[in-house]
């Protein structure tokens, strides 16, 4: 038998793309609900921008395998009339809409949520965009590292003798699915008491400021300007030692919480003869920073990472191997969580994915669909609406469909 689900029931009509959209439409997916997402004869690029140049998954972007999943995918051109006409059965059947197209574009198709409305008044319409749709930055370009720019998060990374460093994941796209994620889940329960459905939306620019709201905190009360270390120090609000520093076989991680008292565990376990106790006071380890990261990395240096943990640990000094993330994938505590899994499909072949980490006791998340071939089910979702199949001629409907020519 199936497990439970928390979304029993729950239809979702998910417009997406990319990435911000379908991570919060595949996350219905895993706590239960039916998830249809609608594609354009055209692809979704995602299917194969950041694909492998040798070909392995068939082709296909292991970014868009892992965040397609728990969606059955229906192929329909939104310019012809059929199309839409399906679309709109589609909504009326759905109790959430997830949409991340450039604003504008689902009012152009008439999809906006004020036309949908009419055709569904309990629908929770859920849209994701770069910037607040209704205001002056509206029709930028949006993407992840173009926000990491604009909102300051790459300012706040790396050396500060050097360049800002973005992060070196979609941090701004997960971030924002998962607020439209708990707006849609909010929604619900409204309408469950009201019967009465919302639109709710999100976007990236704001959201990665909330990522950065202690940050902002700090900024909008303390300090407007804070300076980068240029020794390693990995916060721009942290004292010494926080941060990273190289060691013979790699790098390790400190990070002091225990503040000055540490700090001195720290220095006297590591015998740096040239920084006395007045040198490690609260205004120092922090305005001097610099200095004494240096000299705590002069002295890590010729050491191997065993080496080093086995005199840190003791002093209460919180220390860490710096990891590659497949280093981190093979751990076996990761491993045991249950959170990669095998996936075994036509389309994509065999592979591993990194699934959703909540869990629920009582309604626990499922993993019952890979990624879907476009228009997979399209055929099946139209005969449930009580349509023909006429309306997705313009998709090879129910074949695996050729990516475009390799980029």
């Amino acid at each position: 038998m199936m497990p439970k689900t928390s979304l029993e029931g729950i239809r979702v009509a998910a417009f997406t793309h990319f990435a911000a959209g379908p991570i919060a439409a595949q996350y219905m997916g895993s706590l239960g609900a039916d998830v249809i997402k609608v594609e354009s004869p055209a692809q979704d690029v995602n299917r194969y921008a950041l694909r492998d140049p040798d070909g392995h998954l068939q082709g296909i972007s292991p970014y868009f395998v892992v965040t397609n999943r728990n969606q059955r995918n229906v192929c329909l051109n939104l310019k012809t009339e059929d199309g839409l006409a399906a679309a709109k059965a589609l909504i009326a059947s759905s109790d959430v809409l997830i949409e991340n197209y450039r604003p504008g574009v689902m009012e152009k198709l008439g999809l906006g949520y004020e036309a949908v409305k009419k055709i569904n008044p309990r629908i929770i319409y859920a849209s994701i965009s770069a910037y607040d749709p209704e205001g002056s930055a509206r029709d930028r370009p949006g993407q992840d590292l173009l926000i990491q720019a604009l909102s300051g998060i790459a300012s706040l990374t790396g050396r500060g003798d050097g360049p800002p460093i973005p992060v070196g994941a979609y941090i701004i796209d997960g971030f924002t699915a998962m607020q439209v994620l708990v707006g849609i889940l909010a929604a619900l329960r409204h309408r469950d008491a009201t019967g009465e459905g919302q639109a709710i939306r999100a976007d990236m620019m704001s959201s990665s400021m909330f990522l950065m709201s202690q940050e902002a905190s700090y900024i909008l009360n303390v300090n407007p300007d804070p300076i980068r270390s240029s020794a390693g120090i990995a916060h721009v609000n942290q004292s010494a030692p926080y941060g990273v520093y190289q060691v013979k076989d790699g790098a390790i991680v400190l990070s002091t919480f225990g503040g000055v008292p540490m700090v001195k565990n720290l220095v006297a376990a590591l015998k740096i003869d040239d920084l006395t106790e007045e040198d490690i006071t609260e205004q120092k380890i922090r305005f001097n920073r610099d200095e004494i990261a240096s000299k705590i990395a002069a002295r890590l240096a010729p050491m191997t990472k065993a080496e080093a943990m086995a005199i840190i640990e003791p002093t209460g000094t919180w220390t860490a191997p710096v990891r590659t993330l497949a280093e981190a994938l093979a751990d076996p505590a990761v491993v045991e969580t249950g959170i990669i899994q095998d996936v075994r499909t036509p389309y994509g072949g065999e592979y591993k994915i990194v699934a959703e980490p909540l869990r629920m006791e009582k309604t626990p998340l499922v993993s019952r669909r890979p990624a879907a071939a476009l228009g997979e089910h399209t055929r099946e979702v139209l005969a449930e609406l009580g349509l023909a199949s006429g309306e997705a001629q313009s998709c090879a409907v129910g074949k695996l469909q050729p990516t475009p020519a390799r980029l």
